[in-house]
């Protein structure tokens, strides 16, 4: 396949492309013809997509949990792709070469963005996606593409490595920030990670990195617990005490209180975006202790002030800004943070409807990733399913 780069922002750009639409609430995503995007702004970029996943809040979207997104949009915020155009006031990236796009768009010139509230910046934020068409298509318009993009090591196009880099742009980050660094973690702590989605896995293995004294993965599903127990091998779990919590009977509660002696944990990551994860988190977070929101609720939750008020705890929540991303790039490039285990199932961009019912499904599936049609025959090492 060879690829017409330009650097010409006048351009008229006509060509057919596909795309993931958001159709409606309660529609399944449908990956259609559509028209391929061209540059709006001298900061933006045009990719080709090379490799997507789905995230959680993608089912949130279809779901009608997050009213910013309208239908028609084009969803999907996280991948890598190759820069066919550039605006000409992008100067840290190069036409042809391969970044990650991160799910925040960042100005850096906002108030915002001098404070590192990028996901809330004047400019941008989280808007690939959800306000401006995102990712799973074959092309996608970055704006901001001198903050927003990263740039991937050419040694590692087409490779395991490469791989796990597309949970860069959102899950890793979401995990440590939202879950982790926001909930105040210190080495040595008691966790509760309610939610083993991909999002709840990505906090754990961030997790290893301050050592914690004991960790509670709550979850109905099985297999995911299993995948969680299997990564509680990794060398800065060496002291951790692991425990699965099977909520089978409603009980995960009653079950962390028990094993801990009616104390509870220091820090509670709610990972899930329903009622019942933040009422599990009311419950567990001990006296002074810490909950994080980083699910995306649709519906409101109740706090329970009558039976919480005493315990003096604290309560964060909010969007990623992605002022890790370099570093989590630079630790999985390394080989110290194993994210290619949170990769589930590999399969073609064209059959991203099929990969929406596996993915929302979770039966035996975590993230998977979505390869441009065109590029699949240049990744030897993947496989189908």
């Amino acid at each position: 396949i060879l690829y017409s780069f330009t650097e010409s922002q006048d351009k008229e750009i006509l060509e057919p492309c596909k795309a993931t639409l958001f159709t409606g609430v309660g529609q399944p995503a449908v990956y259609e013809n559509l028209t391929r995007p061209k540059l709006k702004h001298e900061e933006d970029v045009i990719i080709k997509v090379i490799k997507t996943t789905i995230c959680g809040t993608d089912l949130h979207i279809l779901g009608g949990n997050v009213f910013t997104c309208k239908p028609g949009t084009r969803i999907g915020h996280e991948g890598i792709g190759v820069i066919l155009e550039k605006g000409s006031k992008v100067t840290k990236h190069q036409v042809g070469e391969r970044v990650i796009c991160q799910c925040i768009t960042t100005c850096g010139n906002c108030k915002n963005c001098d404070k590192e509230f990028y996901g809330h910046c004047d400019n941008g934020g989280w808007i690939i996606g959800n306000e401006i068409d995102g990712m799973q298509g074959e092309y996608v318009r970055i704006p901001f593409a001198n903050n927003s993009c990263y740039t991937v090591p050419k040694h590692l196009y087409n490779t395991d490595v490469e791989d796990a880099l597309v949970m860069c742009s959102d899950i890793l980050p979401t995990g440590l920030e939202v879950g982790l660094l926001d909930g105040n973690i210190k080495k040595g702590m008691t966790i509760a990670i309610v939610g083993l989605g991909p999002v709840g896995m990505a906090t754990m293995i961030c997790a290893e990195i301050y050592e914690p004294k004991e960790i509670y993965f709550v979850d109905l599903n099985p297999y995911r617990l299993d995948v969680a127990e299997s990564l509680g091998k990794m060398p800065g779990f060496a002291n951790t005490k692991i425990t699965k919590i099977v909520n089978t009977n409603d009980d995960a509660a009653e079950q962390i209180l028990k094993h801990t002696d009616g104390n509870g944990v220091d820090l509670a990551v709610e990972c899930i975006g329903i009622p019942k994860g933040w009422e599990i988190c009311q419950e567990v977070a001990m006296v002074g202790g810490h909950i994080a929101m980083l699910g995306v609720h649709g519906k409101p939750g109740v706090i329970n002030l009558e039976r919480i008020w005493y315990k003096n705890f604290m309560i964060t929540a909010g969007l990623v800004h992605g002022y890790t991303t370099q570093m989590l790039i630079d630790r999985i490039v390394e080989g110290t943070l194993p994210a290619h285990k949170l990769l589930s199932h590999s399969m073609k961009l064209s059959k991203v409807e099929e990969a929406y019912k596996l993915f929302k499904s979770g039966v035996n599936c975590l993230k998977i990733l979505l390869v441009n049609d065109d590029e699949w025959d240049n990744n030897p090492h993947l496989k189908e399913g």
